[in-house]
């Protein structure tokens, strides 16, 4: 009877909750080729709708992240509101290319926040992400061998 009354009690209090936003469409600018030691903007255009009632408060963060060290180049933030029900919003995210010629991958993490979560399900309501690759600087010319 104890074991049938806490299988009831965990079955009644356990909540699923499903992703209170969806995103149809995350598209990125940024310039395909740039100097070194430039600093470079990447424009982040996030288009979604989450269930929204008017108390929680969203926004988009967008975390530029060089793929080979791992590093997060540049973290922003940008408002969506109270009411998230449709949104179309573009994140700008800077960084300084590198001081060699390179061919340069970074990462683009797009997070939708719900304002007043800590943790899980309750902070982040949508995460994607995205690849990009600059060229750095000139872009090395192949050597020829010839043996005579």
């Amino acid at each position: 009877m104890i074991l049938v009354t806490v299988i009831l009690f965990t079955l009644l209090t356990n909540v699923v909750a499903a992703a209170r936003c969806q995103v149809s469409n995350v598209s990125y600018t940024y310039p395909h080729q740039a100097a070194t030691n430039q600093q470079i903007q990447v424009n982040t255009i996030v288009v979604g709708s989450c269930i929204s009632n008017g108390v929680d408060y969203y926004s988009v963060r967008v975390d530029l992240v060089d793929k080979r060290s791992g590093s997060i180049l540049s973290s922003n933030n940008t408002p969506i509101g109270y009411r998230a029900n449709n949104f179309t919003i573009t994140v700008k995210n800077s960084a300084t290319t590198p001081s060699k010629n390179i061919t340069w991958p970074l990462q683009v993490y797009v997070y939708v926040v719900r304002a007043g979560g800590t943790s899980g399900s309750y902070l982040f309501d949508y995460t994607s992400i995205g690849n990009a690759t600059i060229q750095v600087g000139a872009m090395a010319a192949p050597k020829f061998h010839i043996n005579p």
